[in-house]
């Protein structure tokens, strides 16, 4: 569960990105966040990834109080998150496989796991047949695709991708959200920031719009379902 309760960001410079947020995600919901450039998108981003502290308020991830945790219990918290960027992020001298496989190592897991997890992940973004290819050899849907199996490779219960569809192209875009429902199908929850609100129109699910730092609208509905056909 995510849990933001009055908070309020303010920079040094005296900017106040957020302003008395009050947020609850449920374990397991898809939640859209969108708003305009410097409505406070990024300011919230920054602060569920602990890359900025809240200067007023409550924030919990997972039990997690992110208010009073300290700085050396952060990476455990980030393990429990799977983070898409809309920059993507991979590893260039790492081919599609090894790119995946990188977070797995990082923690240890036997080389039968990782080999048989990251075939399994392969298969549920569709690039069974780009193990060996390298990210310069992909599309961008592709190279996002990558991201997102990587993401999700140790099986975290929050998924945060932030402006997910900047790079590619709007079809793309909606089966890069599609691909995102099927994994919160699979039990995961699943946040989407972004300001691409025409995207967010096409899916059947809780949208919360922040605009000058402040929490505007929280609705469900779209204008279609995330099952239609493209």
């Amino acid at each position: 569960m995510i849990e933001l309760e009055n908070v309020t960001k303010t920079y040094p410079d005296g900017t106040k990105a957020l302003k008395n947020v009050d947020l609850r995600i449920e374990d397991g919901e898809f939640v859209f966040i969108v708003g305009a450039s410097g409505a406070g998108k990024t300011t919230l981003s920054k602060l569920l990834l602990c890359e900025e502290r809240v200067t007023g308020g409550k924030l919990f991830i997972d039990g997690f109080d992110l208010v009073r945790m300290p700085r050396r219990k952060i990476p455990k918290l980030r393990r429990r998150l799977g983070i898409v960027f809309q920059d993507f992020r991979l590893l260039p001298n790492l081919n599609v496989f090894e790119n995946i496989a990188f977070a797995m190592h990082v923690v240890g897991e036997p080389r039968r796991v990782i080999k048989t997890r990251v075939m399994r992940f392969l298969k549920l973004v569709g690039l069974e047949d780009k193990v060996y290819s390298y990210p310069h050899q992909l599309s961008g849907g592709e190279q996002q695709r990558v991201a997102i199996a990587r993401a999700v490779i140790n099986n975290p219960g929050i998924i945060i991708a932030d402006e997910p569809t900047g790079n590619i192209d709007p079809i793309k875009s909606i089966e890069m959200i599609q691909l995102l429902i099927k994994i919160n199908k699979l039990g995961k929850t699943v946040v989407v920031i972004t300001h691409e609100k025409s995207i967010v129109d096409y899916f059947n699910k809780r949208v919360v719009t922040i605009s000058e730092g402040k929490i505007t609208s929280d609705r469900t509905g779209g204008m279609f379902d995330e099952d239609q056909s493209i």
